[in-house]
């Protein structure tokens, strides 16, 4: 009971965290740019380790194979528009408030119609996740199925 006091002390008295903090240009855009670079580089190491030593055949690694191609592409999208976003003057873009009304200003170029493609990046994004999530899951279910079995071929559990 204590430790809940505290807890909700904590959530509703406590001060603002700033957790996440805006750096201006450019050094926010370049560390934001070199994270997707180190992401992407650790996705195509594992990659490169579940072909090398292939670590299984079930649903839970080929679940989690798929999710790792999904996020090195989108990796690679997100990257690519952010680089195009650079090159694409302010007066091209219509950027209010609210996010839903962002648009891309007449004459369109081949370049702002790429930047536009590529900023539907959650196309890639969520398919990723969701095989993440069935990964973890059928990662999850085989461990108790296990644990089950072993519980069973000893006699019983407690």
């Amino acid at each position: 009971m204590f430790f809940v006091i505290i807890l909700l002390s904590f959530l509703l008295f406590g001060n603002p965290a700033y957790a996440v903090q805006v750096h201006g240009p450019p050094e926010g855009l370049y560390v934001h740019m070199l994270a997707h670079i180190f992401f992407s580089l650790a996705i195509i190491f594992l990659l490169y380790l579940f072909k090398k030593h292939p670590p299984g055949k079930s649903a839970a690694w080929r679940f989690l194979k798929l999710s790792l191609f999904m996020f090195l592409l989108w990796n690679i999208d997100t990257l690519a528009a952010h680089i195009l976003f650079v090159g694409i003057p302010e007066s091209s873009l219509y950027m209010p408030s609210n996010i839903f009304d962002h648009a891309l200003l007449p004459p369109i170029t081949a370049k702002e119609l790429i930047y536009y493609v590529l900023r539907n990046d959650h196309l890639l994004c969520i398919p990723a996740m969701l095989f993440l999530v069935l990964s973890l899951r059928a990662f999850s279910s085989r461990r108790e199925k296990d644990e089950n079995c072993h519980i069973n071929d000893h006699g019983g559990g407690a």
